[in-house]
């Protein structure tokens, strides 16, 4: 397992939050809060106590994946992605933790919102973040206006719809996709 950091593509200076203070038991609907905090230029993420930007990296199959939160052994990056059904500007779907008892992690299997897919776009060092469990719903970080550090984070983390076939594209103001770390899984 290694730590990774994620970074907008299309904000450098903005990375993916997880706020797992509030993740104390298994939930439906999940809990805690995903967003994105403020790195100055030449600064990045690193491996600390308390940091909330950096992930364990759970390999759950040869070709998925989970975040577990550094912060918290318990919480997991969960995607409900039941109504990302259509492009929607504004984005759509729910993005936060879920709680996973000691001893046990996110499984790729129908149903579990908490195992993603990398998927490369062509041409490009960046990746789009598919949900395992609803393939139609990639991760999306609204970076806009993330230009200072702030305590509880900033921005907007949800998901975007692409149909099956689709993939998002490495341009400007593509808010899904995305620079990581180190990537230690096939690349679908």
């Amino acid at each position: 397992m290694t730590d990774i950091w994620i970074r907008s593509a299309s904000n450098f200076f903005a990375f993916l939050r997880m706020d797992t203070s509030r993740v104390t038991s298994s939930s439906g609907a999940g809990s805690g809060t995903v967003n994105c905090q403020f790195y100055a230029p030449g600064s990045e993420p690193v491996t600390a106590t308390g940091n909330d930007e950096v992930f364990l990296f759970v390999p759950v199959s040869d070709t998925a994946f989970a975040l577990r939160s550094i912060v918290s052994a318990n919480a997991y990056l969960r995607i409900d992605g039941a109504s990302v059904t259509e492009f929607n500007a504004a984005g759509s779907g729910t993005v936060n933790c879920q709680y996973y008892p000691q001893g046990t992690q996110p499984q790729a299997v129908p149903g579990n919102d908490e195992v993603f897919q990398f998927v490369a776009i062509p041409n490009s060092p960046v990746v789009a973040i598919r949900s395992f469990n609803y393939p139609n719903a990639y991760l999306r970080m609204n970076a806009a206006g993330v230009g200072s550090r702030q305590g509880n984070g900033s921005g907007i983390v949800n998901c975007q719809y692409y149909a099956r076939g689709t993939l998002p594209q490495w341009a400007p103001g593509n808010l899904e996709v995305f620079h990581v770390s180190g990537i230690p899984i096939k690349v679908s």
